[in-house]
């Protein structure tokens, strides 16, 4: 991590190689008019904590040390728009209820430190394209299913095509912490 006073992160779910690999295959299909995530910056975001100064960075990883994700499937079957922001995205049609509530915890926990997020609605979503021009394209049927197995800590930093997020925590919801690299 580099020693700037503060960084722009959220808490999200990161997809695995072979989940990342079906959405990529159904994104490249779609032929859009916009700008395409990259593969490596797939994920659905749990919290935005928008820009922390470094020195809290420790309290939100014990935060985060001391929630339990419990193992969960979703089943990303839905494809979404939010037309006013040009934005399409993968999303599940049914979420289970231990994602659901570890979401909430998050958030309570996060208010209970006093530590700033976003107090949006969440909605779970998987965005494929940015600034998608109109027409938006015809969209298939999709069911890709994702094993959910942890969480991340994830740092978004400024890059020259655009943005790249490293993960700067991972807690596995069978272990300890643990680093696991990008995200």
């Amino acid at each position: 991590m580099a020693s700037r006073k503060a960084h722009r992160l959220f808490f999200a779910l990161v997809p695995d190689e072979r989940v990342r690999a079906e959405v990529a295959r159904i994104q490249s299909g779609l032929g859009a008019a916009g700008r395409a995530v990259p593969p490596p910056n797939f994920h659905v975001t749990l919290a935005f904590l928008g820009l922390q100064p470094t020195a809290v960075i420790p309290e939100i990883c014990a935060l985060a040390g001391r929630l339990q994700l419990e193992p969960c499937r979703v089943v990303m079957d839905e494809v979404g728009r939010f037309p006013r922001a040009g934005v399409m995205w993968l999303g599940a049609s049914t979420l289970p209820d231990p994602l659901r509530r570890f979401q909430q915890d998050l958030l309570a926990a996060l208010e209970a430190a006093e530590i700033g997020h976003d107090p949006k609605p969440w909605t779970f979503h998987l965005t494929l394209y940015r600034r998608l021009r109109k027409p938006f394209p015809t969209l298939p049927s999709v069911a890709i299913e994702w094993a959910i197995s942890g969480f991340d800590l994830v740092e978004s930093a400024a890059a020259r095509k655009g943005v790249e997020y490293h993960s700067i925590g991972y807690w596995s919801a069978d272990g300890p912490p643990h680093s696991r690299g990008s995200a």
